[in-house]
């Protein structure tokens, strides 16, 4: 009878081949899960970033169609106070130039409506003015006192001191009242055929930082100061807005610097900081048709 010749593991060996399997286990199982966790890191930074850059955006668009110089305002919670810009020591890496002190808010005028068609014939003392303030079949603006009205035949701007003539869906042609006494000195007859006299409106609004929140008033005047729209939160930055200086006698540039930190602690189920995200821009304002001035300003 033969013998086999057949031959197993011995428990030694069983034992090295189990312990080198179990290595190579719990290595491709750190590594996966250190993976995984960079992955996810990565994930909500990048979501982090590009929920920061589309509120800046925003911001950045709606500043440089400002038609006004920037005003520089703080806030307390309650009052709101315009800043004399004082400029400090601080050079912006940017641009080279002094930076003011810094304020909370930032209050301009943008393009609100227009261009109008003028309907009825001025004098050069006439304070009322008449406009067909459709588009179409749509009533996209409706004056409110505290606007603007730009008169680009002229190069004429006026405050809307009353609205005697509210446009509506139903009836859009609107009557505004503008300050100032012989406010056109000069005759402007949109009746006579051929003649065409149009002007653009203008209205004042914010950005301002209060509460670790960037918030936008799109309709900065009177009473409406206290609405907003909630634009990006979690903003560290709580003196964001300053303007810039010459250095040695340049001619003023009317630009506003920016710098605006914010962050997401929290954006996924890993409870891990997953980073801040910092704007750093210079913005001129994009002043159409013409120089809307800043006299009428009041906090």
């Amino acid at each position: 009878m033969k013998r086999s010749t057949l031959h197993a593991f011995t428990i030694v060996e069983l034992i090295v081949a189990t312990a080198v399997f179990a290595g190579v286990t719990v290595a491709l199982m750190t590594f996966s899960q250190t993976s995984m966790r960079l992955f996810a890191r990565n994930l909500s930074v990048n979501h982090s970033h590009e929920a920061v850059r589309t509120s800046d955006l925003q911001m950045l668009r709606d500043l440089h169609d400002s038609a006004s110089d920037f005003v520089l305002m703080n806030f307390d919670g309650t009052t709101y106070t315009d800043l004399s810009p004082a400029y400090t020591t601080d050079v912006d890496p940017l641009t080279q130039r002094l930076i003011s002190a810094r304020g909370n808010v930032v209050r301009f005028r943008r393009h609100a409506g227009g261009p109008y068609k003028l309907t009825s014939d001025t004098t050069p003392a006439s304070t009322n003015l008449t406009f067909d303030f459709s588009v179409g079949t749509t009533l996209p603006y409706v004056p409110q006192v505290g606007d603007k009205v730009v008169l680009p035949l002229i190069s004429r701007e006026f405050n809307i001191t009353a609205v005697p003539t509210v446009p509506t869906p139903g009836s859009r042609t609107g009557t505004v009242t503008v300050s100032g006494a012989n406010p056109l000195g000069s005759t402007i007859r949109p009746s006579v055929a051929g003649n065409v006299t149009t002007a653009y409106f203008y209205r004042e609004v914010a950005y301002s930082v209060y509460g670790g929140i960037l918030r936008y008033h799109k309709n900065f005047t009177s009473t409406n100061k206290t609405a907003f729209v909630q634009v990006r939160d979690k903003v560290t930055s709580t003196q964001p807005f300053g303007l810039l200086a010459p250095i040695a006698g340049e001619p003023p540039i009317p630009a506003l610097r920016i710098s605006l930190e914010a962050y997401d602690p929290n954006y996924t189920g890993w409870k891990f900081s997953n980073g801040t995200a910092t704007l750093q821009a210079v913005m001129p304002p994009l002043t159409i048709p013409t120089a809307i001035s800043v006299t009428d300003y009041t906090p």
